[in-house]
């Protein structure tokens, strides 16, 4: 009886937390036997590594045992008194036992099956899995291992009794008048808070976590499954398109192709200058009268970067330069990795917890000092998380800005200010370096700070002012850094992440127009690195371009290609609602995976209207070779995880 009374509750919302923490338990154990089993997977994991892994798991537990949870918590929020009687919590018992007998299951599987794949298992598997013999495969599992059905028995065991342990009893009868109003008002703040804890967060500018974010907390990629939970990586995988392997050609011919291995030729001594890449949010060509030349002036078109307009004539240009993605998302596994985002933001698949080619661990193995900055709360958008996976050393957000009086309200702190930070902090840095910074200023709602209302013209589109403003705090970073010692030293490379949407003018309301943005690279230290040329650049150049300026001769992963290098053919590759689009020379191909459903000349075409895959079969056959053989080399080391040099 004093055993009983020690854990009876008369609070049904104290026992619905005791439930949920007795889930999260249970996950920890099965995460800690996860470790034990596959120790050998994870060599370079210390124990104490480990250890200072189980907290953030709690992070990734708590949203999988939300999720598998909801009908348990359903049954006990309803404010209805019944919720008490003896029936009725044999019923919540049963449904409590059932779901996470079943999620602990999912996990105990993972223990052996990761030896075969190296990642948590995510919802592909069940339909990889659907067409096979079901049975069969189950009853090989018990047979071969044993040991982890047992351990799963034992496991659900221990959850039944610690259940029992748990009492509820029906609490002191209160009139009706303040009971169903008080326990609906708990019941919706329950839900509030259920909501939060599935999605990782409370801020507006959190994205629902998902399995990269567990990168955030680890030293090493493969770590991450140790943070992750394999019902976690199931649910938030559900509907995310899944990459088959292709075989359009043989290996020598696919390579001959087109091959992501770049070997540098002998080249100069490296030369380890600075470099500092700007990701501007939402700057598209069609704010800039660089980009514009005739054809919008006539209408009274006015650029609303004169700034940039005046950097460009001193940088390396590139007329048709263009993003390989439209979320914000997109862009730095782009910019930084040299990866596309296919079918799904790259950050948000399975892959991304592969061994991933990046620039700033590249410099870092060359005595670099890595950073990035974002003045949004720090995990906004999984930018920190991501920033761990490929080696950045330090992150300085919001909260290492430290002065709330320059937040805007919704975002982060003001493009003005943070990048006024951004240039002092790099002045700290020990040569050579290499920072990254992304703008957040230009983003809806498009606000002002209060002193600018009325400063810059309004444009035809919300987004054109908020441009103006990050121009002209643009311009304020370049003045400060010009003023700084390492300022000549230094390789500037400037993109947007996306095009803003939606676009004003027509000739970039098209399926190509959403791509085009500014990509420039800027050395004030060398006066002969400037020109402006006809040519396609991409985000993905970006990282294989600063190396070769760098003069870095060792082989190196990237899906992207040297522009420096003349003789490399140009291409910009990106896919959109469903189809991939190939961009070379004059060209656009526009390929469904299967056949090419549009070929146009977009230089002369700018609204695409004439479609010339019947009237180019040459140039289309080509141009569909080329576009098949990026899909097989993607999909295929993405599945593999061949997307660095051995």
């Amino acid at each position: 009886m004093l055993a009983d009374k020690k854990y009876t509750w008369r609070n049904v919302h104290v026992v619905l937390g005791l439930y949920l923490g007795l889930a999260m338990l249970l996950y920890t154990i099965t995460r800690i036997l996860f470790f034990i089993f596959n120790r050998h997977l994870f060599e370079a994991t210390s124990l104490s590594d480990f250890a200072a892994l189980l907290l953030p798991g709690l992070r990734f537990d708590l949203s999988a045992v939300l999720y598998t949870n909801l009908l348990f918590m359903a049954l006990m929020l309803i404010p209805f008194r019944f919720r008490y009687k003896t029936g009725y919590r044999k019923l919540l018992k049963y449904v409590f036992i059932v779901t996470n007998s079943i999620a602990l299951a999912a996990n105990f599987i993972d223990i052996v099956y990761y030896r075969y794949t190296l990642r948590r298992t995510t919802w592909s598997v069940l339909q990889e899995f659907a067409n096979e013999n079901g049975g069969a495969l189950a009853g090989s599992f018990i047979v071969d291992f044993w040991y982890i059905p047992l351990l799963w028995f034992l496991l659900t065991a221990l959850m039944v009794w610690l259940y029992d342990k748990i009492k509820m009893q029906s609490p002191p009868r209160v009139s009706s008048w303040v009971y169903y109003p008080a326990h609906t008002a708990v019941m919706g703040l329950a839900i509030f808070l259920a909501i939060a804890g599935m999605r990782g967060g409370f801020a507006h500018s959190t994205r629902p976590i998902t399995l990269s974010n567990a990168g955030e907390y680890v030293k090493r990629p493969n770590e991450m499954y140790l943070v992750l939970n394999t019902p976690f990586s199931m649910l938030r995988t559900i509907g995310k398109t899944n990459f088959s392997k292709v075989a359009y050609f043989e290996e020598d011919e696919l390579n001959a192709i087109y091959s992501p291995i770049h070997v540098p030729a002998d080249t100069a001594a490296f030369q380890k200058k600075n470099v500092v890449i700007i990701v501007l949010e939402s700057f598209g060509k069609e704010m800039m009268g660089s980009y514009n030349g005739e054809t919008l002036q006539k209408d009274g078109y006015q650029t609303f970067t004169p700034f940039l307009d005046q950097l460009m004539q001193d940088s390396k240009v590139y007329l048709h330069s263009f993003t390989n993605g439209k979320k914000s998302i997109d862009a730095l596994p782009s910019i930084l990795t040299s990866i596309p985002s296919i079918q799904e933001p790259f950050v948000l698949t399975p892959y991304a917890s592969n061994n991933l080619p990046s620039l700033p661990r590249t410099l870092n193995n060359e005595g670099y000092h890595t950073a990035f900055f974002h003045g949004a709360p720090n995990g906004s958008m999984g930018f920190k998380a991501f920033m761990n996976l490929i080696g950045i050393k330090e992150y300085y957000g919001k909260d290492e800005y430290n002065n709330d009086a320059d937040f805007d309200g919704m975002w982060g702190i003001w493009d003005e200010e943070f990048l006024q930070f951004t240039a002092n902090k790099l002045n700290t840095f020990q040569e050579p370096f290499m920072g990254t910074v992304f703008t957040l200023s230009s983003h809806h709602p498009y606000k002002l700070p209060e002193r600018y209302h009325g400063k810059f013209a309004e444009g035809p589109l919300p987004v054109f002012k908020t441009i103006s403003y990050t121009d002209m705090a643009l311009q304020k970073f370049f003045e400060k850094a010009s003023q700084m010692p390492w300022y000549k030293n230094t390789l500037f490379v400037i993109s947007a992440d996306h095009p803003a949407a939606p676009r004003h003018y027509p000739e970039y309301n098209t399926d190509l127009g959403a791509f085009a943005a500014p990509i420039l690279f800027y050395a004030p230290g060398d006066s002969s690195f400037k020109d402006t040329e006809q040519r396609v650049v991409q985000q993905l150049d970006i990282m294989p371009t600063v190396l070769s300026y760098l003069n870095y001769n060792k082989p190196y992963f990237s899906f992207g290609k040297n522009i420096l290098d003349t003789t490399s053919q140009d291409f910009a590759v990106s896919y959109n609602a469903g189809v991939y689009q190939w961009i070379e020379d004059e060209l656009l191909l526009q390929f469904d995976g299967t056949k090419t459903i549009a070929l146009y000349n977009y230089q002369q075409d700018k609204m695409l209207t004439n479609n010339l895959k019947d009237t180019l079969p040459e140039k289309r056959q080509y141009l569909e070779n080329r576009v098949k053989a990026f899909i097989q080399q993607y999909n295929n080391r993405m599945i593999d995880n061949k997307l660095v040099v051995e």
